[in-house]
């Protein structure tokens, strides 16, 4: 950095003010401190591993804990199920009970799939005395298996000789030529229809759900589990269950020297000399499966004996402290605090609070200039997102026209179509009142009222449209308006119903070659309002509906599964959001139903006054 002749730097960098401090703190209390700190930080990482060891071996015991509640918790769901309950009932006889069977395979597939117990569940079957067999896809169910297998395990001896409603417990896997062993549960099943044991529901998770977590956290010392009556031993990367003889012998030192399975679970753990190495050997029993964890740790080089060095250092690491505290008051008035108000204000700015804050400028070297960057960046948000606000409604309302306009010029088609098709084949004072209806519908549909447009005001609009198209049609239809007043001052874009109207006509009753009606209702349904619009025309084959359904945005002409349809559908959604919309039932040679749903949230407010008025 070059400066001028004569004058003195008054930019002060980051950097220098680092590099003064860490000179300072140097040479106050580096050549002193680190004579004495590594006997005083061999006993404190002794004493943080002692801590970290423990708390390793609290998450291992939360997170197997968690493990055999969502086992247990799964197992509970799946067995008070209602179509379990139900395909236990039915027995495995009859058509009615193989669906049912099959629903209640499904209903085993989705919560396994959604329960976290499922990464570890090799078997979940559902059975009864009479032949009933239901097994959902867990790890294992490629292996062939049977209720008897089941009937063998000690877990189902269990239940069977007590009146709970569930036994688990450690035992073989139900896998044929299989050498895990697995946690089982066993559930029974109640009838539909009564209290008593009608089926059973055996869950089978592998071991991994236990030697699984023992990978995830990595402690300096050995960890193993052993069950309740100190029998077996579960440890790392063994799929089986080991007797306490093939264990660790430092593990069966430390079990003969506690008198309990829960060992001892006092501040330091035990201590144990092992070949002239010494150990401490932690222990945690768990509360939802019997087991106890234990953790054995090599403490032979981080126990210090002399006690006088130990006083000297903390001494020493008493004055260093003092020291440094001394310093750290200066520096975060000089360092510190400015980044705190730099971190606040980035903070307000993801808060939505865009407003400028000069304090964060003051400061001169490099923590000034990142305060600069922030406000910057802070007007440069507020600047793009008010662009994009405005980008936004700039192109819904165009969306919105372009929707609008694309109606009028296919409605004017059809109606300048059916006056020419009466002047040729007719002189009468029909043409006159065909035109007037025509400019009726044309001034209706160019003129938006003041209050906004309602569905009042569209049904209004379709006298005249219905008029027209009576002449054109020769009365082959009539249109019969069930819709309830107190709907008619409900706001709804313009010509949502007229091209429904149009649809049912040409679509609908004139290819039937009968006279049709065409009904319009409202009501409401759940949370949303529903318009109908329903003829007795041709309809459709099931076939012929899905392909209208799936077709419904395409890019050929209008008919009704395209321009019509797609228009109504997308400007309701542009309106009302995406829970408003069309559907269509029909049936071939009988009726075609649309049906425009709104949500009633939307009406709320305007039901009020047309209630009054229609009531």
């Amino acid at each position: 950095m070059a400066y001028n002749k004569g004058v003195m730097p008054e930019k002060r960098g980051l950097g220098f003010k680092i590099v003064v401090s860490v000179v300072l703190y140097i040479l106050v209390i580096g050549i002193t401190g680190n004579l004495f700190l590594y006997l005083y930080l061999s006993r404190a990482v002794a004493r943080k591993a002692e801590r970290l060891d423990r708390t390793y071996l609290e998450a291992v015991g939360r997170q197997m804990d968690r493990n055999f509640e969502d086992l247990f918790s799964l197992a509970v769901i799946c067995a008070n199920d209602p179509a379990v309950t139900l395909a236990v009932s039915r027995g495995s006889g009859g058509q009615s009970s193989k669906r049912d069977a099959l629903n209640a395979q499904d209903r085993l597939n989705a919560f396994l799939s959604a329960s976290p117990a499922g990464l570890y569940v090799d078997r979940l079957i559902v059975f009864d005395s009479g032949g009933l067999f239901i097994q959902a896809l867990g790890r294992q169910n490629v292996e062939y298996c049977n209720v008897d297998s089941i009937k063998r395990l000690p877990v189902y001896a269990d239940l069977s000789a007590s009146p709970a409603n569930w036994a688990g417990g450690f035992g073989p896997s139900i896998t044929p030529y299989s050498s895990r062993d697995s946690y089982a549960f066993i559930f029974r099943i109640q009838g539909l229809y009564s209290n008593k044991t009608e089926g059973f529901l055996y869950l089978e998770a592998g071991l991994d759900m236990l030697t699984g977590v023992f990978e995830q956290y990595h402690s300096s010392g050995n960890l193993s589990a052993v069950t309740a009556g100190m029998e077996r031993a579960i440890l790392k990367n063994e799929p089986r269950l080991l007797p306490l003889g093939e264990a660790d012998p430092i593990l069966r030192a430390a079990l003969r020297e506690t008198e309990t399975g829960g060992g001892n679970e006092a501040a330091g753990g035990l201590r144990l000399k092992w070949e002239k190495r010494s150990y401490r050997i932690d222990s945690l029993s768990l509360k939802n499966s019997g087991l106890v964890l234990y953790n054995q740790a090599d403490v032979t080089n981080v126990t210090p004996d002399d006690m006088r060095i130990l006083y000297t250092a903390l001494l020493v690491v008493v004055m260093s402290l003092l020291a440094a505290a001394g310093l750290a008051l200066i520096l975060s008035i000089h360092l510190i605090r400015p980044i705190q108000r730099i971190i606040f204000r980035i903070n307000k700015i993801g808060a939505n609070d865009f407003s400028f804050d000069a304090g964060i400028e003051k400061s001169r070297d490099e923590i000034g200039q990142i305060g600069r960057a922030v406000n910057k960046m802070s007007r440069s948000i507020k600047r793009l997102l008010d662009t994009t606000e405005a980008n936004y409604k700039n192109l819904r309302d165009t969306k919105l026209d372009l929707l609008q306009t694309q109606i009028n010029p296919h409605f004017l088609y059809n109606t300048l179509d059916s006056i020419q098709w009466m002047a040729k084949i007719q002189r009468s004072p029909g043409i006159a009142e065909l035109t007037r209806s025509l400019i009726n519908l044309l001034r209706k549909i160019a003129v938006v009222p003041e209050n906004g447009f309602t569905l009042g005001d569209e049904l209004a609009l379709l006298d005249d449209y219905i008029a027209v198209m009576s002449v054109r049609f020769m009365g082959t239809f009539e249109v019969i308006n069930k819709i309830p007043k107190k709907f008619y001052h409900c706001p709804i874009p313009k010509l949502t119903l007229q091209p429904l109207i149009e649809n049912a006509i040409i679509h609908g009753i004139e290819p039937s070659g009968r006279f049709g009606a065409i009904i319009l209702d409202a009501c409401e349904e759940g949370k949303s309002i529903a318009l109908t619009v329903e003829d007795s025309g041709s309809g459709m084959e099931s076939a012929d509906l899905e392909t209208v359904m799936n077709r419904k945005r395409g890019k050929s002409g209008a008919s009704l599964n395209n321009i019509g349809l797609r228009n109504v559908d997308e400007r309701l959604k542009l309106h009302y959001g995406p829970a408003a919309g069309i559907r269509i039932e029909s049936v071939k040679d009988k009726f075609t139903k649309v049906t425009l749903s709104i949500p009633a949230g939307a009406w709320g407010a305007a039901l009020l006054p047309g209630a009054a008025a229609g009531a």
